[in-house]
């Protein structure tokens, strides 16, 4: 950035009405309240129920871990409910795949609805964005998520070497088994749905709240005030695969708000101060939500704790 464009972004951070960027959390709070009743509702065909208060501790622990290692926070969610509520790990795993793939489905549809309305200008980001893109230089390959991958594999491999040796192969044989339909389970757990109501309407206000994360974060600055609903879908579906691209949409965030508020009449500058607020509200809320929800996860299951 020059100078003069480090100079509007600080300017933009002194000047923003943060009573419309605090909304940004608080709606992401509410999602996490939903995202946390849905998940139970696909565990109960499986035959557990866990607690709504340890499931929500999961599930904002989920976002805290996924900022320092990807998909790190879906094995941690995963992992509370079976330590605390005896979910078994292969079943909740299988549930969480089926939650991310309904979450595709969404985010799609959405994006398929922004074409429909919105073709020129989708067409306009692509093409400057996509296809004419250069890549931009970088100082080496990332290897973080096969770094992940390779100590999750190695993990796995020690455990099967483990049981092998000390049980034989019939009983890895008949474990592998085991944990194969239990992920089965969980991943046919929709099929079985005791609410199918109650879980539409919880995977609708999700993604409802998502949007009025950023919607109503626009006035927050008078550049942005004047957006309408059609921009902030866009900028839900671009930022949503911004925040996939890099742990927590680090540096990734910003730079696909900046780039399409630039289809709606924001100067590129502003657009990144912009996504930079937003992002960093967001951040916030993930790193205090988590660090509380650490401890209170702790507090609230220390008589189990201290009997185990």
């Amino acid at each position: 950035m020059s100078d003069s464009d480090k100079q509007l972004t600080i300017d933009a951070f002194k000047r923003a009405d943060y009573f419309w960027i605090i909304l940004a959390p608080c709606m992401g709070l509410v999602s996490n309240f939903s995202r946390a009743q849905r998940w139970r509702l696909l565990l109960e065909p499986t035959g557990f129920k866990p607690g709504f208060a340890n499931t929500w501790f999961s599930v904002m622990m989920m976002y805290f871990f996924n900022l320092f290692f990807p998909r790190l926070g879906e094995v941690t969610r995963c992992s509370i409910l079976a330590r605390y509520e005896n979910v078994p790990l292969d079943k909740s795993l299988g549930t969480m795949v089926v939650e991310r793939l309904v979450d595709l489905i969404t985010i799609m549809l959405i994006g398929s609805t922004l074409l429909f309305i919105e073709r020129d200008r989708l067409l306009t980001f692509f093409q400057d964005n996509v296809l004419n893109k250069q890549p931009a230089p970088t100082s080496g390959p990332d290897f973080t998520k096969w770094i992940v991958l390779v100590l999750i594999a190695a993990l796995a491999a020690g455990a099967a070497v483990y049981i092998q040796r000390k049980y034989g192969f019939g009983k890895l044989k008949a474990i592998l088994a085991e944990r194969l339909m239990g992920f089965a389970e969980g991943l046919k757990s929709i099929r079985n749905l005791r609410s199918p109501g109650q879980f539409i309407f919880h995977s609708v206000f999700i993604w409802l709240c998502y949007f009025l994360m950023i919607y109503w974060s626009f006035p927050a600055l008078p550049e942005t005030a004047g957006m309408g609903v059609m921009a902030g879908a866009a900028c839900l579906f671009f930022g949503g695969f911004a925040i996939v691209a890099t742990p927590g949409g680090i540096g990734a965030y910003p730079i696909a708000i900046s780039k399409v508020l630039l289809l709606y009449g924001v100067g590129e500058t502003l657009g990144y101060a912009f996504g930079s607020i937003v992002w960093a509200a967001q951040m916030a809320s993930i790193l205090i939500g988590g660090t509380i929800s650490l401890i209170l996860l702790a507090i609230l299951n220390k008589e189990k704790a201290l009997k185990d």
